[in-house]
């Protein structure tokens, strides 16, 4: 046996030798990473890749031809790993070429790291979250815009909405009762979005979403469904000094579908443009920037 086995075997870290993922060695800390119960299972396994996500065997592949044949230790790789017993972690993992008995193998440790990723996912996630009602901000609004690619199948479309006079309530029943009713409508636009979509906050009464849909009629009919909740929505306030408050508001919506790779400029330009006229013609009503512009008539 090489002569660094028997640290291995007392160090804390879980550790693996293999050769093409075929086990030859293990430390008990890897078993117990894996939910078994000594080093001798994991060498009865055929490959240790049945300890990872499927989704990891291209990317584990290539990153071990590509450490067997230059001989350079892999750079650290974060991944989801469920153990054996079904238990859910995340693992950082660093291998680097070894001789084992006169044969290239990897010897990969391995990192528990669950809880620093979580914090940090955590830190991150509130980051990118609005204080008051817990939708995304601004900021991440930005990230996502500079995060685009190619489109996809679907067309994707940014709303931008306006509580109506909301300065009104602010003004009547004082800013805390103001801010109840922001709650309340971040509630019902994060009810509106499917899992794939977006709430934003922007600021004081302003809002914004990323939506999906087939075509603008589709995606007008969608946010014509969000209006009429918040129109039906009433938002019941208790007050001190009176019997309690019921509150109703309506919004004004304008949207926009959005280009391949464009930037948050240009699109919101439009959808404002949109929302601008939502509130000249009435306000609480839906304007699609682009239904608008293929409905205008011709210049001569």
């Amino acid at each position: 046996m090489p002569d660094f086995k028997d640290i291995l075997d007392i160090h804390p870290n879980p550790c693996v030798i293999h050769i093409n993922f075929v086990p030859k060695y293990a430390n008990n800390a890897f078993a117990k990473f894996s939910g078994m119960a000594s080093a001798e299972d994991v060498l009865s396994l055929p490959s240790i890749r049945v300890l990872f996500e499927e989704e990891h065997w291209p990317e584990a592949q290539r990153r071990y031809n590509h450490a067997i044949e230059t001989g350079i230790p892999t750079p650290p790789e974060v991944i989801n790993h469920m153990d054996l017993k079904g238990n859910p972690m995340i693992a950082e993992i660093t291998d680097k070429v070894i001789d084992w008995y006169g044969e290239k193998a990897m010897c990969t440790f391995v990192s528990v790291v669950t809880d620093q990723i979580r914090r940090e996912r955590t830190l991150r996630d509130m980051a990118n979250r609005d204080d008051l009602t817990n939708l995304y901000n601004r900021r991440y609004l930005l990230d996502l815009f500079s995060e685009r690619h190619a489109a996809q199948q679907r067309r994707q479309y940014l709303a931008m909405a306006d509580i109506d006079h909301f300065k009104r309530i602010n003004d009547t029943f004082g800013h805390p009762v103001g801010d109840i009713v922001l709650r309340r409508f971040a509630q019902e636009i994060e009810d509106f979005t499917a899992p794939d979509e977006y709430a934003f906050r922007l600021g004081g009464e302003e809002f914004a979403l990323l939506i999906w849909a087939d075509n603008h009629t589709e995606a007008t009919a969608r946010l014509e469904q969000l209006r009429q909740s918040v129109q039906d929505c009433e938002v019941r306030v208790s007050h001190p000094n009176s019997q309690p408050l019921t509150i109703s508001c309506a919004i004004s919506i304008g949207a926009t579908v959005l280009d391949a790779t464009e930037d948050f400029l240009s699109a919101s330009l439009r959808a404002d443009e949109a929302l601008y006229i939502a509130k000249k013609t009435g306000r609480n009503r839906v304007i699609n920037y682009d239904e608008s512009a293929e409905n205008a008539p011709e210049k001569s």
